[in-house]
């Protein structure tokens, strides 16, 4: 959430659900906070420093300034599937250490999300996916209440499953293929997969995406039947513009100069 200008006065007041919600600012503000009515705290907060809200209690904000806000959710009944993934104990909510508290993961997870933010039609379900899995574990181990294990350790995947997730991605180049699906095909959890996918290959499923996407878009430009746009669509992308963004980051020059450099 964000605003050029300072809010008119508090915030609407939250219904109450058994969820939390943590904010990270991108920006400096000034901000008033209640908590269940109550004036909480008047706080400077700076790039990072974040909140956590339980949102039984209703939590309302009042910010003095513009302001750029990345807000996270996940309910208590995540967090219990997520404590039944790792074996662990049923963790009893979220507990923060103090109100907007400097956290260096949540304000990276919050960065790496701001392109997908701002660019709505881009976005790639499996980048989601492993950004939601980092922020999962992540609150586990720094607000949960839970007894965690040391930090966890898993195989990589066995030459059937890497060879059954390359055969899923590579059949799906053109769509939007989740974490979920990916460890469906090797019948895993998706905490487990995400983690064995990365001991095996170095990267994430998303990166192996759009490398194989990449490699797609260099074939069809060697043939030199199609158009940057055709190629960009058959290749699972936005559109061409997308495509050119991409492949220029990967391979360091524009789709259309490489066809020419490499015919």
């Amino acid at each position: 959430m964000a605003s050029a200008q300072a809010m008119q006065g508090p915030a609407k007041n939250v219904p109450p659900e058994h969820a939390f919600s943590l904010h990270v600012p991108l920006l400096p503000v000034a901000v008033d906070l209640w908590i269940d009515g109550r004036h909480h705290l008047t706080k400077q907060v700076n790039p990072g420093d974040t909140f956590l809200f339980d949102l039984r209690s209703n939590p309302v904000s009042e910010i003095h300034a513009p302001f750029d806000i990345i807000r996270f959710y996940i309910s208590q009944a995540s967090l219990d599937e997520l404590a039944f993934d790792q074996g662990i104990s049923r963790t009893k909510g979220l507990i923060s250490p103090g109100q907007g508290v400097y956290d260096r993961v949540m304000y990276g997870l919050a960065n790496a999300l701001l392109d997908q933010v701002e660019r709505a039609d881009e976005r790639s379900t499996l980048f989601i996916d492993h950004v939601a899995l980092a922020f999962y574990a992540h609150v586990m181990r720094a607000y949960g209440n839970a007894t965690l294990p040391d930090a966890p350790v898993s195989g990589g995947l066995s030459p059937w499953q890497l060879r059954r997730v390359i055969d899923f991605i590579s059949a799906h180049l053109d769509g939007d293929p989740t974490i979920a699906e990916l460890a469906r095909e090797c019948a895993l959890s998706p905490g487990y997969f995400a983690r064995a996918f990365r001991r095996t290959t170095g990267i994430t499923p998303h990166q192996w995406l759009v490398r194989k996407r990449v490699e797609r878009a260099k074939a069809l430009l060697l043939a030199g039947t199609l158009g940057l746009a055709e190629i960009a669509f058959m290749c699972g992308f936005v559109d061409q513009s997308h495509f050119t963004r991409v492949f220029t980051k990967l391979e360091g020059d524009s789709p259309g100069r490489w066809r020419q450099t490499h015919r």
